[in-house]
């Protein structure tokens, strides 16, 4: 991953990639608006399992997708800010080769902030040292107010293979809002 600018972190090309699949007629596979409980967790879930069946994703991928999608909706569930109607997870395609997962959510001036330095801290190290790197912080319990001191972060772009694009954006003149956005390949 390469730092764009303050407000962006990771491969732009990665969102013009999404944008320009979701905006094909069939290319909105699963769309959630809303609060993320655990209910709302278990219907995705189990409705990424299925449709990855009928794609016939093989269980390297499926298992490296769901991983993705799991972090990305604790982070939904743990730190979205109000109002949670506001929260968004969607899932694009294009001709069952990859999905992207693209969420947003409102976020506080400290968690952008923590946001920033956490994955500008993992885009500087080497790809082959992530996981070193998540095990430590895991063995010494390292935590921050926000979570696990980046291990989800750092799972996911594990996971993605470095497919990962973050971006803040103004929502209104008193909330930013994240746009994470993971390349994922289904087969």
């Amino acid at each position: 991953m390469s730092m764009v600018n303050a407000s962006e972190i990771g491969l732009r090309p990665l969102r013009a990639a999404f944008l320009s699949e979701a905006s094909h007629q069939n290319g909105l596979e699963f769309r959630w608006r809303g609060a993320i409980e655990e209910s709302s967790t278990v219907f995705i879930l189990e409705w990424m399992e299925q449709r990855l069946s009928q794609l016939d994703t093989g269980a390297l991928n499926k298992k490296r997708i769901l991983r993705v999608a799991i972090e990305l909706l604790q982070n939904l569930h743990h730190h979205a800010k109000a109002p949670k109607k506001d929260v968004s997870f969607e899932i694009v395609s294009n001709d069952d080769s990859h999905w992207w997962i693209r969420t947003e959510n409102a976020v506080s001036t400290e968690q952008e902030k923590y946001l920033q330095e956490t994955l500008l801290e993992l885009n500087a190290i080497d790809a082959d040292q992530l996981r070193t790197v998540q095990r430590n912080k895991i063995a010494h319990q390292e935590r921050s107010q926000h979570g696990g001191g980046g291990v989800g972060l750092n799972e996911m772009i594990r996971k993605s293979l470095g497919q990962m694009f973050v971006e803040f954006v103004n929502s209104n003149s008193n909330r930013k809002n994240v746009i994470f956005i993971t390349k994922l390949a289904l087969k």
